[in-house]
């Protein structure tokens, strides 16, 4: 199969645990945890245009199959720049 033709694309996202003294965006620590979660929350990706005014084409596609993404936070590793837009349940 000739994947130039067909329009064929992929990507590849990698996710790395960094050993930082705290998070990228934010002073929480972390750290991995194997405990249960203080709370859940869930986050639907939402297709908003960029600043060039184009829309990701991915965040289109999930948001258009109504995916849900469950995530778990801690109390004291866990703050509102992590939960932004997400609906957190205790």
């Amino acid at each position: 199969m000739n994947y130039s033709k067909t329009g064929l694309k992929v990507g590849l996202e990698l996710h790395q645990q960094l050993n930082t003294e705290h998070k990228l965006f934010c002073n929480c620590s972390p750290v991995l945890r194997k405990e249960e979660p203080d709370f859940v929350f869930t986050h639907r990706l939402r297709p908003t245009q960029s600043e060039l005014g184009q829309i990701d084409p991915a965040a289109l596609f999930e948001f258009q199959r109504g995916r849900t993404i469950l995530y778990e936070g801690y109390k004291d590793t866990t703050c509102l720049v992590e939960a932004d837009s997400g609906f957190i349940s205790y």
